[in-house]
């Protein structure tokens, strides 16, 4: 058994601060509050590292080892250092302090089977998409075709408006850079009475994750009133697929994304459902969206699309062994980090 203790104030956002992978990850990893007890202790962000490492510098023992587990590359390679090395090294005053960086790149924790890691954080996106696409699947071809022809909004993009020469990075070598620069002028270059934004430093509005539940609010704000939804993450990474890919499925609307060859959003959405963005000059986007091709054949296959979700979210066998991957990676990554 492995004793793990996550501090600072990024500790609620790392694999073991949700219930659900948490319960999966027993009895070989067991969490405490207490950085004394712990085999491993971790920090979350660079952030935390800046805050807390001179004290642990001083205070881990030994045995103890210390990792930087990381769930957001955005935090990885606008903030860190090094994000596409596994060992660092962190100054303090009181001389180096060795760790283990484990991440998208750095390790086969986010390495998914078929359910990306964001949507196992919580059982309410399992019990949600469960419902959503149950739903969807009952629509025929010759129906999503009546209702994406209706008269829907042309897109929305649901996102914080984010502007900053610190967005503007790239490991080129690792196929990772961040989007977020990109995303917010793809947005602005949308404009008109059926472009819709929403979201932080769009209105003066506040951030969406002070909402009480803001993915059920993102659903029913949503939900069959958009013919594209930006599902555009704010970082470029293989395996780094979130929430809205399928929150822009799940509202009956074809996604906007940007991605890559290798990246594994091809696996979870079929050819024809979606838009990639990806080098297309901002200001073309509009007229891309303008001219998508309505045929017979994406209608077709955009009922396939969403019976597949169906499929995906509705078996729970799917789910038990995507969390039981979860959690034997996150023992196997820690167990090798206390083997040094």
């Amino acid at each position: 058994m492995i004793t793990f203790c996550a501090i600072g104030t990024y500790a609620h956002r790392q694999p073991l601060a949700y219930p659900q992978i948490r319960a999966h990850c027993l009895p070989q990893i067991r969490v405490t509050e207490d950085p004394g007890r712990a085999d491993i202790v971790a920090v979350s962000h660079t952030k935390d590292l800046e805050i807390f490492g001179a004290g642990l510098r001083r205070s881990l023992s030994r045995d103890q080892r210390l990792i930087l587990l990381s769930e957001e590359p955005f935090w990885d390679t606008c903030w860190g250092t090094s994000p596409l090395e596994r060992d660092l090294v962190h100054d303090t005053p009181d001389g180096p302090l060795p760790l283990t960086q484990l991440n998208h790149v750095t390790s086969a924790i986010y390495d998914f089977d078929k359910i990306p890691y964001f949507p196992l954080t919580s059982a309410h996106f399992s019990t949600r998409y469960t419902r959503w696409f149950s739903r969807n699947s009952m629509r025929s071809a010759s129906g999503w075709k009546e209702h994406l022809t209706s008269s829907l909004g042309q897109a929305v993009f649901m996102m914080a408006r984010r502007k900053s020469p610190r967005y503007e990075v790239t490991f080129p070598q690792a196929g990772v850079f961040s989007i977020c620069n990109q995303r917010t002028a793809i947005a602005e270059a949308c404009q008109g009475v059926e472009m819709v934004h929403l979201g932080q430093g769009w209105h003066d509005t506040p951030p969406r994750q002070g909402l009480t539940d803001w993915h059920l609010d993102k659903f029913l704000t949503l939900d069959g009133g958009y013919c594209f939804v930006s599902a555009i993450e704010n970082t470029h990474q293989y395996s780094y697929v979130t929430e809205k890919l399928f929150d822009a499925y799940a509202v009956g609307a074809v996604p906007l994304y940007v991605a890559g060859t290798p990246h594994r959003v091809h696996e979870l959405a079929l050819p024809g459902t979606w838009l990639n963005l990806l080098d297309v000059p901002f200001q073309e986007i509009p007229e891309l969206m303008a001219d998508f091709a309505m045929t017979p054949a994406f209608f077709e296959v955009y009922a396939e699309q969403q019976a597949g979700l169906a499929r995906l979210f509705g078996d729970r066998d799917i789910l038990h062994a995507e969390l039981a991957r979860l959690s034997a990676a996150l023992f196997d990554e820690f167990s090798g980090v206390l083997e040094r």
